[in-house]
């Protein structure tokens, strides 16, 4: 078995010829870095869950211009794929990615040539990519044992519109992966506070999020962008600063 590393992913080809950074650069990158959303406004900039939310995981990215289209039906040919591009130049036979309806249900099948591997314990999750969409597609969402699979897996998109020609271009992001520690979310469960604390306890958080509330609708209203950015700079209402508080992402990935 291999041996991966800590806060590592490795990308395995399926073909040597593959295995290259140029040929995994051009299937796979990290949002690191890639904040920025054609259809934000400015102000959404300053909400820093978004900020952070927007580089969360690694993005599969087509390598293929083409189009997808859905006729409403539930069989696999009721979805085409037309790919644009010389297949001859690409190697259609034995593609670095393929785009193929398989299941059904108004999806199509997003197969790479790249087997992703993580350290023991660490799953990888398929998502739709962070603030970031398709009009027409969704990627939907798998949990793979990526640590215990010794082979690729496969990215589901689903087609929310029938009947309508979907384009789509070299590059432009389908889909996207975050590492995430098996069992950590089987331990969680949602719990009525008064279950948990003492009510003083409780109204002291009811106290501090209306004030807070009341911060935000009236003070802040004043100030630039109508933001005190409270929550950016790391405090509560009070000026209690957090334990543990985060504006950036720290760790440069070399990987992907």
């Amino acid at each position: 078995m291999l041996n991966i590393p800590n806060n590592t992913i490795v990308a395995i080809s399926h073909d040597k010829k593959w295995q290259t950074k140029e040929y995994l650069n051009s299937i796979f990158g990290s949002l690191r870095g890639q904040f920025k959303r054609e259809w934000f406004v400015p102000h959404a900039y300053y909400c820093l869950p978004l900020f952070m939310g927007n580089q969360y995981g690694f993005v599969l990215k087509s390598y293929w211009n083409f189009e997808a289209e859905w006729n409403g039906g539930d069989k696999p040919e009721d979805v085409s794929i037309n790919i644009l591009d010389d297949k001859n130049k690409y190697n259609w036979e034995k593609p670095l990615q393929s785009v193929k309806p398989h299941f059904g249900m108004g999806t199509f099948t997003i197969q790479t040539t790249f087997t992703l591997r993580t350290p023991p314990g660490v799953n990888l999750i398929t998502i739709n990519t962070p603030n970031n969409y398709i009009d027409g597609l969704y990627c939907m969402t798998g949990v793979i044992e990526t640590d215990n699979l010794r082979r690729d897996f496969s990215f589901n998109t689903r087609i929310t519109r029938p009947n309508y020609k979907i384009k789509v271009k070299k590059g432009d992001i389908l889909g996207c992966v975050l590492p995430y520690p098996r069992h950590f979310i089987d331990q969680f469960e949602i719990m009525a506070a008064n279950e948990i604390f003492e009510e003083k306890i409780i109204e002291e958080e009811r106290k501090c999020g209306k004030d807070f509330g009341e911060e935000r609708s009236q003070k802040d209203k004043h100030k630039p962008r109508g933001n005190g950015r409270r929550y950016y700079n790391g405090e509560d209402i009070y000026g209690n600063k957090f334990c543990d508080h985060q504006t950036k992402l720290d760790r440069i990935n070399k990987n992907l």
